[in-house]
């Protein structure tokens, strides 16, 4: 039987498996939902299709990323024991996640899992960032 896995280990696994992204997640929550969050690059949303109808003069004066959106990965423990997990982008001032930022590489697409066990979600986590 295998032994149960920790929210401690959680973390660990989820900084270890992000620490490469570019730019980097950072952790803003210990407790559940955990929270990674990172801003994302402006050249890495294409102005041409704006599916979120983004001011790109707006969007582009602060640097190197967009003002309006950013990326996360967030984990919830749900009533009955079970395990939320999404990852992709979301507007920083709701926090509302977008299901798509753009149709080329990279596009975002949000990821939305559940998972019965941490056991699971750990399965899932190695399986999909290695």
């Amino acid at each position: 039987m295998e032994a149960a896995f920790t929210t401690k280990e959680l973390i660990e696994l989820v900084d270890t498996v992000v620490e490469n992204f570019d730019p980097s997640l950072v952790q803003v929550s210990e407790d559940f939902p955990l929270r990674w969050e990172s801003n994302l690059f402006s050249e890495d949303y294409d102005f041409s299709e704006n599916y979120l109808d983004l001011d790109q003069n707006y969007e582009c004066s602060a640097g190197p990323f967009l003002r309006s959106v950013g990326t996360a990965i967030e984990i919830s423990k749900e009533a009955d024991g079970s395990y939320g997990y999404w990852d992709g982008i979301f507007m920083l001032e709701t926090h509302a996640w977008c299901s798509k930022l753009n149709s080329s590489a990279p596009s975002f697409s949000l990821i939305q899992e559940r998972f019965a066990t941490l056991n699971d979600l750990k399965a899932y986590l190695i399986e999909t960032y290695g």
